[in-house]
């Protein structure tokens, strides 16, 4: 297994630990209103879960449609560890600018580099299940 695909699982059970940390903020960020029973933080994470779960499962069976999944949780890095934790821990403005300040930049580190080492060739023979 390529070292880019290694630090890939390691990433995707992250982000799918993280999301179990901040399960129970989501639920409660969700208002339960007749007309809003929904909240697009809410929609935004279950499809991010569904597509980590399902990612992890096709990339553990080395399918070739694994590559595209893998490169897209890769970008997930920016809004999740610059955008998710001030709206979920209801951080002040202030806080919050800091936070993604300092943040943003280092999520992009994170996918940039997945992304690069997801696309050499090693990675892609690597999923090479039809």
């Amino acid at each position: 297994m390529p070292l880019a695909v290694r630090l890939w699982f390691v990433w995707a059970f992250a982000l799918l630990g993280l999301t179990g940390l901040f399960l129970g903020r989501i639920v409660e960020f969700v208002d339960f209103s007749e007309r809003a029973p929904f909240s697009i933080l809410g929609i935004f994470m279950m499809i991010e879960l569904a597509l980590i779960l399902f990612g992890i499962t096709v990339a553990i069976q080395r399918k070739r449609i694994a590559l595209r999944f893998a490169i897209g949780i890769a970008l997930l890095a920016v809004p999740v560890l610059a955008g998710l934790p001030p709206v979920l821990l209801n951080m002040p403005a202030t806080a919050a600018s800091g936070w993604f300040i300092l943040l943003a930049p280092i999520g992009a580190i994170i996918s940039i580099g997945l992304v690069i080492g997801l696309v050499r060739q090693s990675s892609r023979t690597y999923f090479s299940e039809a």
